[in-house]
């Protein structure tokens, strides 16, 4: 049966924000029942429908740039599942883009080198030029993180690709490959020794990706 792929841009904000990877997900699901689409599913003895998602959001993060992969039975122009998709989003997701993509194309998680994010920091700007400095100029900085084996101390250094302050934005250019993933969150706790509650209240987006040269984004 022919299959045809796309790639949907998308903006999450609001309480949606607070929703886990698992909870989207199940939450796109019915978007997609929903809007009625021909998904294409899986072979073997539990079908399950070809979506794919971008990398996980971290909880209490807004994205303004994410991305859906899915494969359809039947062709759709962009515009039409445009029509459709927009139709059944809930409050606090707008969709931003349908294209249809070749169904070769590498997914999100293997073709993306960083993410961009951005955070307001109006009223914490005190000093911040200088603590940014002081922790790029550090080779390792650690951050004590809950994993399922309890906790571990990890070197975050290496994945903060660049940190870029412009009042009152603070820009993160944050690695995203599996062994060596960073939270902004990690960071500017680690960078301002602010404590973990009060970070939690900072509002954090990621606002883009950046693609390995070998794997471009296949909508632009």
């Amino acid at each position: 049966m022919t299959e045809f792929k796309y790639r949907i841009t998308y903006q999450i904000t609001g309480l949606l924000r607070f929703l886990s990877h698992k909870e989207l997900m199940r939450m796109i699901g019915r978007v997609f029942r929903r809007a009625g689409l021909p998904l294409a599913f899986s072979h073997g003895f539990h079908p399950h429908p070809l979506i794919s998602f971008g990398p996980p959001l971290p909880v209490g993060t807004a994205g303004t740039a994410e991305q859906i992969d899915f494969r359809l039975v039947e062709f759709l122009q962009p515009e039409a599942l445009s029509e459709k998709i927009s139709n059944q989003f809930p409050k606090d997701m707008r969709l931003n883009n349908v294209a249809h993509i070749p169904l070769q194309s590498k997914s999100i998680t293997a073709s993306i080198e960083d993410a961009e994010y951005e955070i307001n920091l109006s009223e914490r700007s005190e000093s911040l030029q200088e603590k940014i400095e002081s922790f790029m100029s550090r080779n390792e900085v650690f951050h004590k993180r809950k994993t399922p084996k309890g906790i571990k101390s990890i070197n975050i250094r290496p994945g903060v690709l660049a940190l870029i302050w412009n009042t009152p934005k603070l820009k993160m250019n944050l690695a995203l490959s599996p062994d060596n993933y960073v939270r902004p969150a990690d960071v500017l706790s680690e960078m301002t020794g602010w404590l973990d509650d009060d970070v939690k209240r900072i509002k954090i987006t990621r606002t883009g990706f950046n693609y390995k040269l070998q794997h471009p984004d296949p909508t632009t």
